[in-house]
């Protein structure tokens, strides 16, 4: 009885041990797939995000050489088709490094299909581009627009070719995240046959996973209602703030021109205080515009860039003259989508930066020209005057920005943040080309108006 006693529990407890083995080997092999799962899944999503951005640079350096190409046909002289063309061929190196990369990360058939027509319809842009560069080169713009117009729909082509590969990249990377869940669900169930007890971790594992999972995402989705209704406030409370401030800075200014008054006539704290009291009121004013910026208001009205043109010349023309600074202008008529006022607000802004960063030496100029290209109004205002580096010109755009070495000319900081926004919601887009000591071209691009919308 003893014997039988002890020979049961010796199989009791090599069952045990065997199970337990088992049980040891089956972790050790679930952690070894998962890992080398786990290691798959991040190659090929590192490499999906990193042929993404390749291909999205690579529509970035198409569509770019075509903005300089636009710029190349506007330009009438000899240097600024050649600076456009410098920096041409340094896209076009750009873009073949990015092709040379993606080359070693194409993966699967499909992507190899794709990305052999993202490069056949990047290559058949080369020869219309060419022979348009060569046909503005000799001035005769209206050929080299013609032929440009050729190159549309293989841009077309190429944003589909994108897009194909990003949705590849995706699928391959959503494949391989459901093949390592599928394995995951495999070892819990050997694991579920070796011990119950396995399986009830498991599940409540998978419970307190899941449970985690749905307060992640109701956290998720709280923080992105708060964060919409933040971004709706926002602009009201600039302009709550800005009209708050008024009152205030109101009693400040004309206790300053009391106190100047009072104050002897070699006392500067009071001009000083004046020019505090000035400058805060010129943000505020630039505030309350930036808070009333929308998607509606811009969209909702029309404008035509010739009338616009025209009266900011007409406004500027004094200052002009007396600050011996030239203005060319040559606008078409058009009716584009963005409300009269607010581009009026913009064109006089980049006016008005030109003249106050004009150069010391030499005749200073200022030219202002508008053409319809396609279904877009191509707006493109040059000077000549100080110009920006790189990094000035990267933050040009940004709220309160100011280069160190020209704030000592008035201004916010706000202008430009006010030309980006107005652009934006309106549809269009706005960028900046700059040498310092050369000179600043802004190109704006705005979709035309329907027919049958009034002028605002």
């Amino acid at each position: 009885m003893n014997v039988t006693r002890v020979q049961n529990w010796r199989f009791v407890v090599v069952l045990v041990a065997l199970i337990v083995a088992l049980l040891a080997l089956t972790n050790v092999f679930s952690l070894y797939q998962t890992r080398k799962a786990h290691a798959e899944v991040v190659l090929v999503v590192d490499n999906a995000m990193k042929s993404v951005e390749l291909v999205h640079q690579m529509r970035a350096d198409v569509y770019r050489r075509q903005r300089l190409v636009d710029a190349h046909i506007l330009a009438s002289d000899a240097a600024t088709m050649a600076q456009a063309e410098a920096k041409i061929a340094e896209i076009e190196t750009d873009f073949a490094a990015a092709v040379s990369t993606y080359e070693l990360l194409v993966s699967c058939p499909s992507e190899a299909r794709a990305w052999q027509r993202l490069k056949d319809d990047a290559a058949a842009t080369g020869e219309p581009l060419a022979r348009t560069l060569a046909l503005s080169r000799e001035n005769r713009d209206v050929d080299a627009r013609a032929a440009l117009s050729g190159v549309e729909s293989r841009l077309a082509a190429i944003g589909t070719d994108v897009d194909d590969l990003v949705r590849i990249n995706d699928s391959e990377a959503e494949k391989s995240a459901a093949r390592i869940k599928h394995l995951q669900h495999s070892l819990i169930a050997v694991s579920a046959t070796l011990q119950f007890l396995a399986v009830l971790l498991t599940v409540g594992i998978g419970f307190w996973g899941t449970r985690l999972v749905r307060e992640r995402e109701n956290e998720v989705h709280r923080h992105a209602l708060a964060l919409e209704a933040h971004n709706r406030d926002l602009d009201a409370f600039a302009g709550r703030v800005a009209h708050d401030l008024r009152g205030p800075l109101s009693t400040i200014s004309m206790t300053a021109a009391v106190l100047a008054k009072h104050l002897p006539a070699e006392a500067t704290s009071g001009a000083v205080l004046q020019r505090g009291v000035a400058r805060m009121e010129a943000i505020i004013e630039d505030l309350l515009a930036l808070s009333r910026i929308g998607n509606g208001t811009a969209r909702s009205g029309v404008g035509d860039p010739a009338v616009v043109v025209a009266q900011v010349r007409d406004e500027l023309a004094t200052r002009l003259a007396s600050e011996g600074v030239t203005l060319h202008v040559a606008a078409e008529p058009a009716k584009v989508q963005c409300a009269e006022g607010l581009l009026r607000q913009v064109v006089s802004n980049l006016a008005d930066n030109a003249v106050k960063y004009r150069r010391a030496e030499g005749q200073a100029e200022i030219n202002i020209l508008g053409r319809v290209v396609g279904k877009e109004y191509l707006l493109r205002v040059a000077d000549n005057g100080v110009g920006m580096s790189y990094d000035e010109a990267r933050q040009a755009f940004d709220p309160f920005f100011r280069a160190l070495r020209v704030r000592e000319q008035p201004g916010t900081g706000l202008g430009l943040s006010i030309v980006k926004r107005v652009i934006e919601a309106s549809g269009g887009s706005v960028t900046v080309d700059s040498q310092l000591g050369q000179g600043t071209t802004f190109v704006i691009r705005l979709p035309q108006a329907r027919d049958g919308v009034r002028v605002s």
